[in-house]
């Protein structure tokens, strides 16, 4: 590595102020030719897909200046310039111009640099070892005091999430806080304003930077937003706001610097919208900047931010030719080495692919004891919904990392009771939220990477559709993708039979089941509710948690006492057989267990298993059940087509074939809503009668 002493460099500015500015110039002009060289590589094929950031530096790199040790940044593609300002110590990366002593802190400059190139072209050296694209790579490094948040392609639904690492640092009572970008287009997105709204009540120590290059993908302003500045938002949210020129590194580091102040002083959030000319299409080839009229266009190249920059530090005597000449000699060596060593890298391993979707559980002792050797919580009976409230109580005992959420769930405590004397006694861990479902689990999942267990409440179930995107784009991949623990549960009541109606009565654990990185969880017995809550919360991947309504206050049970912790993934024989195999899980597990009973008055002996859970099913249990009785029915609450039983059928159809003496049938909800009446609900439910004379078809085989 060629390095270059203080001498050797030209600054005749050497005041703090002339040292930043140069600083911002280095990364700025660093940024561009590395993104240039991936302009040049997709031409040639060596990388399918580019976003250019050319155009944007001027806006980037202060926002990545901006940030101390253990702040977040959540990018976008077109945010390279704050990731290298994050990642790369000034003084190793540009020796000899001034930026002082190395931080001790960061990754040698060109190890770093060498990866990031070999996440961008997918080689196995790349942060992500080829699972992610480009810039949807997370990277948290805390011993270097780097928490990277990369991107989804849904965009917009970042925001929350980076809101909910501002939130994390807001409970932990640090001054630590989190920079996000969006573009023009995605400030039209419902979590623009749900992260906003609630990063604004909330007063989190957030700022969201709009890079408004004025055509979205290809779509002009007028046709996006009818406001004169997008600022104008803020307003509204409570918030500081203002328009900056995006173009100008040095008034975007001012308005950067007042944003941060606010955040570390307790002030809340604040949106900044950089305007920017639009220089590239949405990706390169993609012909989108046809878009922009030839003369508008042509105004933006000419005033590029990055030599129009350099301009001006030569005016102001920052940088004379010779030093620019020296700098850029140094960033032609960082960028070809990076590149030139990323090309030449591995592809990942093929075994990379099947890298686990779920975060390994750690079970101490005490968990492993189950509650086997405890005696019972005396006579008394403990409802479901009680065997809940304890869960969630104990848990936020032993953890002050478990935070709760949801709406109405503080004073008034719920509107099942769930968190009943829960807000009184942590006010600052029972949050009530406005009703904004996506921007609840967003922030949720935004504070658990960082060290939070939150829990969120759907109010039902049903309302969970509003959140799906957080869900199964963001934390059901989080693992797979980042190798990042996401430590949330969504409670959910749900199911029917208490004439709610189609809105308040459905049986969703279907849509998630089917979702690699989530978990499904549905109890039966209060004694389940509370067990395998509390080994939901500790579980470090998110956990759906799925409470059937009918059970709360009409199921009853004696607790044992202790700490009786569950096992997610294991199911249960309730009641033992040899004739016949009865499915369920949640209610439908007492209905099974009803007809078992019915059963047995015949003679006939049918097992009943309780799944419990449904990811990870536990298809040994259900096996060995059905290999002993050759006959397998399995009820569910759900719609008959693609429900959890169809699931259940296709495995036994495909591993316990040689061991059936029937066909295997389901007795399910069919294909319709949930009506209001209870005449007709009760009409599809799946019922004892139901179940009976399936089972005695079955018999007679």
């Amino acid at each position: 590595m060629t390095i270059h002493s203080p001498q050797d460099i030209s600054v005749t500015a050497a005041a703090p102020e002339a040292r930043e500015r140069l600083r911002r110039y280095a990364f700025m002009k660093l940024t561009r030719d590395f993104d240039s060289r991936f302009e040049a590589l997709l031409l040639t094929g060596r990388v399918s897909k580019w976003y250019s950031e050319v155009g944007n530096e001027a806006t980037t790199i202060p926002a990545g200046l901006a940030l101390e040790p253990g702040d977040a940044l959540c990018t976008l593609h077109r945010d390279l310039g704050a990731i290298l300002a994050v990642y790369l110590d000034p003084a190793r990366a540009f020796p000899g111009f001034g930026f002082g002593a190395p931080d001790g802190r960061r990754p040698e400059p060109e190890a770093i640099l060498r990866r990031l190139a070999c996440q961008l072209l997918g080689k196995g050296e790349g942060f992500s070892q080829g699972v992610e694209r480009s810039f949807h790579y997370g990277y948290l490094a805390p011993e270097h005091g780097i928490l990277h948040l990369g991107m989804i392609s849904h965009l917009g639904t970042m925001i929350p999430v980076a809101a909910g690492a501002a939130f994390a640092f807001r409970q932990k009572g640090t001054d630590r806080l989190s920079i996000n970008f969006i573009g023009d287009g995605a400030t039209s997105t419902g979590d623009f304003h749900e992260g906003l709204n609630m990063a604004a009540v909330w007063k989190l120590p957030f700022i969201l930077v709009i890079e408004n290059n004025q055509y979205a993908f290809s779509t002009p302003a007028h046709l996006q937003y009818a406001a004169e500045r997008l600022s104008d938002r803020a307003i509204g949210y409570g918030m500081a706001g203002e328009t900056v020129d995006g173009n100008d590194p040095d008034a975007m580091a001012e308005a950067l610097a007042r944003a941060v102040q606010r955040a570390r002083s307790g002030q809340g959030p604040t949106l900044i919208e950089a305007m920017l000319g639009r220089m590239r299409g949405h990706s390169e080839g993609d012909d989108s900047l046809k878009v922009v009229p030839p003369d508008e266009l042509a105004g933006y190249l000419a005033a590029d931010p990055v030599p129009a920059y350099a301009r001006r530090l030569e005016a102001d005597g920052v940088l004379d030719a010779a030093g620019r000449e020296r700098l850029d000699a140094r960033i032609h060596e960082l960028v070809e080495r990076a590149i030139g060593g990323a090309l030449e890298a591995a592809a990942p391993e093929v075994s990379v692919a099947m890298r686990p979707v779920f975060a390994p559980v750690e079970r101490n002792e005490k968990d492993d004891k189950d509650g086997k050797d405890d005696k019972d919580q005396g006579e008394k009976e403990t409802t479901y919904i009680d065997a809940i409230n304890q869960a969630l109580r104990e848990e936020m005992e032993r953890d002050a990392s478990v935070v709760l959420m949801g709406q109405d769930i503080g004073v008034f405590e719920g509107p099942f009771r769930t968190t009943k004397g829960l807000h009184g006694r942590w006010p600052e861990r029972v949050l009530d939220t406005p009703i904004a479902e996506s921007g609840t689990i967003g922030i949720a999942i935004g504070a658990s990477i960082l060290g939070h267990r939150p829990v969120v409440e759907m109010q039902f179930g049903d309302f969970v559709s509003c959140g799906f995107n957080q869900l199964v784009n963001v934390a059901a991949k989080l693992y797979y993708r980042w190798e990042v623990p996401c430590p949330i549960v969504i409670r959910l009541p749900s199911g029917g039979g208490v004439g709610a109606g189609p809105f308040h009565s459905q049986n969703p654990e279907g849509w998630f089941a089917g979702t690699a990185g989530l978990k499904v969880v549905c109890p039966a017995s209060p004694r389940d509710a509370r067990a395998l809550l509390k080994a939901a919360i500790r579980d470090p991947n998110p956990v759906m948690f799925f409470e059937h309504k009918f059970l709360y206050r009409r199921m009853k049970q004696v607790l044992p006492a202790g700490d009786d912790v569950g096992v997610i993934g294991e199911a249960k024989v309730v009641h033992q057989g040899d004739r016949l195999t009865l499915i369920g899980y949640g209610a439908s597990t007492w209905t099974c267990l009803e007809a078992a009973e019915e059963l047995l008055k015949e003679g006939i002996a049918a097992e009943v298993i309780d799944l419990r859970t449904l990811v990870p099913y536990d298809e040994e249990t259900v096996l060995a059940s059905v290999k002993k009785t050759g006959r397998a029915l399995i009820v569910h609450e759900a719609p008959v087509t693609l429900g959890f039983g169809a699931e259940v059928a296709a495995r036994l159809a495909d591993v316990a074939f040689p061991w059936l003496d029937a066909p295997i049938r389901r007795v399910t909800y069919p294909d319709r809503p949930v009506p209001y009446a209870r005449v007709l609900e009760n009409a599809l439910l799946p019922t004892k009668e139901k179940v009976l004379a399936e089972a005695r078809a079955l018999l007679k085989f």
